[in-house]
């Protein structure tokens, strides 16, 4: 298993990569709102590409390549997003 991780310099947002798992579907190249992600050329993978991330200072942390990757290949991690005093209210 190959696991590529990449933190943005700020230390705030992490994306990790398994590239054993990623069959270059290119899902979350498109969906991706920042253009983190690119298909780089991988001529032992099914569609001979696969993500790679090539703009992490870009990165917003809002996890839609790992919610829409099939195959469970992206992980992201971000700060957790607090709550408003209101909110924190209603959940008591």
């Amino acid at each position: 298993m190959k696991l590529v991780k990449t933190v943005s310099a700020s230390g705030e947002y992490t994306l990790v990569i398994n590239e054993t798992w990623c069959k270059g579907c290119r899902i979350c190249v498109d969906l991706c709102p920042k253009q983190v992600l690119a298909m780089v050329e991988a001529p032992d993978r099914w569609e001979g590409a696969i993500a790679k991330v090539t703009a992490m200072e870009a990165c917003n942390g809002c996890e839609i390549c790992e919610v829409e990757c099939p195959d469970f290949a992206i992980s992201v991690t971000a700060p957790q997003k607090k709550k408003s005093p209101k909110a924190a209210e209603v959940n008591k």
